[in-house]
């Protein structure tokens, strides 16, 4: 793969801290969604769901740019940015500008329902460097069950598409990946999965369920807090809702823990203040003065993914 993916890695129990800038960015550009996926908070969520203003938008932009435009910066924290494909300004402008700048890792997720052949088409000349599609089913049965709301064959049809579509332009971005959370409703298709995206020309991210700080049950949480290293998203990444407020991290949805607001501060001031609080608890274990949002969460030990390479054939 060539562009740079921060995932978590567990290095004898210890995740260093970013240093004086974050090495991921997550930028709420919407929180309302089309789905109501079965492994997901976001149709309980209690914070006002809205979208961010374009001012907003690219102060957070120029300033990232400034400070190292090689930070990955995620267009979406919780929510479908496609729902702004025919906003003005929308989810392709803010692709354009983040790309103007500079900005060298500009990323999305979707569920790709919405991503019609105009959609495809402009993410691709928008510059977007990569696409993180969450699909987590091979049968239509299983779709409907995790992916509530959503239509498996049309969004089967909507990425083989984008695929077709980067060959015709020959272009080597956005970098297409199709993401598998791996539960118990789906785990028995998880090969079946591995294989035909592959083989289609994608690249496949097999990630554990999470359980959203509490939010939902996540069997797959086994260790206790003896076992508890510093969390991944903690230590690399920082969350911006559509308002400008600075949550505990990317699994903090309902904007438990506000650390700060970059309405009226930048990200590096927020994020050498009060992030910094959390992450040297994080590294020094002090587990008893994280706020309870994080204190409680098991969800550091989902902060991992398994990637499958393209099929050479």
């Amino acid at each position: 793969m060539s562009h740079a993916i921060y995932e978590a890695q567990k290095t004898q129990g210890r995740l260093d801290d970013a240093g004086e800038f974050p090495r991921v960015v997550l930028l709420d550009s919407i929180s309302h969604c089309n789905l109501q996926c079965s492994m997901c908070f976001h149709v309980n969520m209690t914070r006002k769901r809205g979208i961010m203003p374009w001012d907003l938008f690219t102060k957070l932009i120029d300033e990232i740019a400034e400070e190292d435009p090689t930070v990955r910066v995620w267009m979406v924290f919780f929510g479908e940015a496609l729902m702004l494909r025919r906003r003005k300004p929308g989810i392709f402008d803010m692709i354009r500008y983040a790309k103007s700048k500079g900005l060298q890792d500009v990323v999305l997720n979707s569920n790709a329902n919405l991503l019609d052949e105009d959609s495809a088409r402009q993410l691709i000349e928008a510059g977007l460097d990569a696409l993180y599609i969450g699909i987590d089913a091979f049968t239509p049965e299983t779709y409907a069950q995790v992916r509530v709301g959503g239509n498996y064959e049309r969004t089967v049809a909507n990425v083989r598409r984008l695929l077709a579509l980067k060959k015709e332009l020959n272009s080597t971005t956005p970098e297409i990946f199709v993401q598998f959370v791996e539960m118990d409703a789906n785990s028995a298709e998880k090969d079946d999965f591995i294989r035909f995206w592959t083989e289609q020309g994608a690249h496949v991210k097999i990630r554990p369920k999470v359980s959203w700080a509490g939010k939902i049950e996540a069997p797959n949480l086994v260790l206790g807090q003896e076992e508890r290293w510093p969390c991944y998203w903690a230590m690399r990444s920082m969350s911006v809702t559509d308002q400008g407020k600075v949550v505990t991290c990317a699994v903090d949805l309902d904007g438990g823990h506000v650390a700060g607001d970059v309405t009226t501060h930048t990200l590096k001031h927020v994020w050498n203040n009060g992030l910094k609080k959390l992450r040297e608890a994080h590294l020094e274990h002090r587990w008893e003065d994280l706020p309870g949002i994080c204190r409680d969460c098991r969800d550091w030990q989902s902060a991992r993914a398994d990637y499958y390479d393209t099929n050479p054939g």
